[in-house]
């Protein structure tokens, strides 16, 4: 056979594999349909890219192998200490060591990061460690992280969202998280969504309690999952719960190959999603967040921001060490896997990308005022019509249905 026909003969059995995977590929329902987010007596209002009107409280609670940080509505800082983290203290101990031996002399270097300095907790709206929790009960969002991250990587949406009215729980999936990869994974595994299920009912306890902390902030009937990359396929497949009507899925998709394959998590006709990515991701590409939102056969929303990486405008991290994580250990020379590096760069380096605090309040807004709308604190949507773009230059593609 000739070298032409051999190339013949391969593409058509490759469009042949193509067109049975399609047929393969279940068609959703129709979205649901209702009263249009255009219709709402505010759907040109930007309401929620500051801070609201209540102070914040950071508690950390305790698993049996893990952390679970949680940001809520507080009656008053009163006393309370601003909070504050370290990355370097969420970095394995091997690299900690690593970091402390390095030679003081190095530290005077005009270019080398000033270790001691904190990433503060919440870039517009500051959380108080432990600050008195106002009276509830408020929505829960359980919020998941990426891979090779921290519970806290997106504190900058989490404090804002407990200004807004919202308990938020945010678990260390440590299998996956930044000390998983860099060698020290937790003794016992467990999936994901054990991981969620266990953060959920934990905070749940406590808000059930007689005394405590978070003594009667939580609503138990509901639970609203946000994650951000691996976290967001992870509020994909919490939408097979019973207690989550709705989902927000940051920087991550639906690919063809999941349809082909049939491994696409449920999205339940009765359950909405929103799809947020930004158009220049190297990681998540935008297209399978569009084909994530024609998968979706609930009411369904799908937003790509400009100058948006997969790290800029959903996380902390391009803001750490003053120029990303990845920067960070570049700058002190620790030995991450060149996979970690470009991870942990895409959004942060000069190129497309915006500074992080220009596209957070794009997304601030939307999460918000999705999460408001589907928890019943709002009524009616607020901020979601085709009108509010007027607000944002960053979003250059809005599609909702309705």
């Amino acid at each position: 056979m000739g070298t032409a026909q051999r190339r013949t003969t391969v593409v058509a059995a490759l469009m042949g594999v193509a067109a049975l995977a399609a047929a393969c590929v279940p068609a959703p329902p129709a979205p649901a349909t209702g009263p249009s987010a255009n219709d709402a007596p505010r759907a040109a209002d930007a309401a929620y890219t500051d801070p609201g009107p209540y102070t914040v409280g950071v508690t950390t609670l305790s698993l049996a192998d893990r952390k679970v940080e949680v940001w809520y509505p507080s009656s008053g800082a009163d006393g309370a200490s601003r909070d504050t983290y370290n990355f370097l203290d969420l970095l394995p101990a091997a690299f900690r060591d690593l970091v402390n031996s390095i030679d003081p002399t190095l530290r005077d270097d005009v270019n080398f990061p000033d270790l001691s300095d904190p990433v503060v907790s919440g870039a517009v709206a500051p959380a108080f460690r432990d600050a008195p929790a106002a009276t509830g009960p408020f929505p829960l969002v359980l919020f998941s992280h990426g891979a090779a991250s921290y519970r806290q990587q997106s504190s900058f949406l989490t404090a804002h969202l407990a200004s807004w009215g919202f308990v938020v729980a945010s678990p260390d999936y440590l299998e996956r998280g930044l000390t998983g990869v860099l060698g020290e994974p937790p003794a016992a595994a467990r999936p994901d969504t054990v991981v969620a299920g266990e953060a959920i009912d934990l905070v749940r306890s406590l808000s059930a309690a007689d005394d405590g902390l978070l003594r009667g902030t939580v609503d138990p009937t509901r639970v609203f999952p946000v994650g951000h990359s691996a976290g967001g396929s992870e509020s994909q497949r919490l939408l097979a719960r019973g207690d989550v009507p709705s989902a927000v899925s940051l920087a991550a998709g639906v690919s063809p190959l999941q349809l082909a394959n049939m491994t696409a998590p449920l999205l339940p006709p009765g359950k909405a999603v929103t799809w947020i990515g930004g158009r220049n991701d190297g990681i998540s590409p935008i297209d399978n967040l569009r084909t994530g939102f024609e998968y979706t056969a609930g009411e369904r929303r799908l937003l790509e921001v400009g100058g948006a990486g997969h790290n800029n405008a959903f996380t902390d991290i391009c803001t750490v060490g003053g120029g990303g994580v990845a920067a960070l250990a570049r700058a002190i020379n620790l030995p991450v896997p060149d996979g970690l590096l470009a991870l942990g760069d895409d959004g942060c380096t000069v190129g497309p990308f915006r500074p992080s605090v220009e596209v957070w309040p794009e997304v601030r807004h939307f999460v918000t005022a999705e999460l408001r709308f589907r928890s019943g604190l709002d009524a009616q949507p607020v901020g979601l019509g085709d009108q509010v773009l007027a607000s944002f230059d960053d979003v250059l593609v809005y599609r909702h249905d309705p």
